[in-house]
């Protein structure tokens, strides 16, 4: 026990991960050993000589204490649960405090496309007025532009074209998501070897309801760009071969933004992650694939 004791004094003085998270794995190779087990692994130290010469028992071998090694046994037990949960789970897939979600606010500034709808930013919403045409918003701060997502809310008011427009980097172009453009329907990608969302492969058409919050989600990675409304695949475009840009009324929502054509809409709970290792492994090994 007092072997155990001396380990996790180490532990909570040492400043290194590696260092605890392998004399941890020690400690509990010792703890799951029958005690008498764990005497024979001890040094030489462990007994000592008494003055007379007679050999004193082990600590271990002491019949006497094993019963106090049984009961302080649980609290040992619990003490190295609580140095185990703060340890890195060492899962390549899972996203650690950088890669987590951020919320993006207190960055945002009004675009000016001229003739500008009023713009209200407040707390995680942010209401964007009928504008002539254009009304939008940019972030300020700095960006990833590359393996990276983004995601937020949006929701139309009132009008009947696109109510959300985002404008986003890939590398160091930029693509606009369009959701309910060309009087109202069309959803896809602007632009794509210079196609805009209405005449590209990445168009398609859907109905979207007023006052109806809709939850959209863009990707990019080394292989592709992708977008999702609900969870749902929206729109793919892989990237090698392809040029990309973005009309140049949208240039006011560069590096990244969220603009409305005509319409007033709402937009709430802008984030952004960046990708995790696994992610980008997996993307750039299909990056790497020949194209057919």
């Amino acid at each position: 026990m007092k072997v155990c004791i001396v380990i996790l004094k180490l532990i909570g003085q040492s400043n290194s991960l590696h260092f605890q998270a392998f004399t941890l794995a020690m400690l509990i190779g010792l703890v799951g050993q029958p005690v008498e087990s764990i005497a024979d692994t001890a040094s030489p130290s462990t007994t000592a000589t008494s003055a007379n010469g007679d050999a004193k028992k082990s600590f271990f071998r002491s019949s006497s204490n094993r019963s106090g090694v049984g009961k302080s046994r649980p609290k040992l037990l619990q003490r190295l649960r609580e140095r185990l949960s703060g340890l890195p789970k060492g899962n390549a897939s899972q996203p650690n405090e950088d890669q987590a979600w951020k919320t993006l606010k207190d960055e945002w500034v009004v675009s000016q496309f001229g003739g500008d709808g009023p713009v209200v930013i407040k707390d995680k919403l942010i209401t964007m007025d009928f504008g002539d045409p254009l009304t939008g918003i940019r972030w300020e701060a700095e960006l990833p532009q590359e393996n990276y997502e983004v995601e937020l809310e949006a929701r139309r008011r009132e009008g009947f074209d696109f109510f959300c427009a985002l404008t986003f980097p890939v590398g160091k172009k930029h693509v606009s998501f369009i959701l309910g453009g060309w009087g109202g329907g069309v959803v896809g990608i602007s632009s794509v070897d210079g196609f805009d969302a209405s005449e590209n492969e990445t168009t398609s058409f859907r109905n979207f309801k007023t006052d109806q919050w809709y939850k959209v989600r863009a990707r990019v990675d080394a292989h592709q760009i992708q977008c999702w409304i609900d969870d749902k695949p929206a729109a793919e475009q892989i990237r090698k071969g392809h040029e990309f840009d973005i009309r140049y009324e949208m240039d006011q929502c560069v590096p990244l933004g969220v603009a409305a054509f005509q319409c007033k809409s709402e937009v709430r709970n802008i984030r952004i992650r960046k990708l995790t290792m696994s992610e980008i492994k997996t993307a750039e090994k299909e990056a790497a694939k020949p194209t057919e």
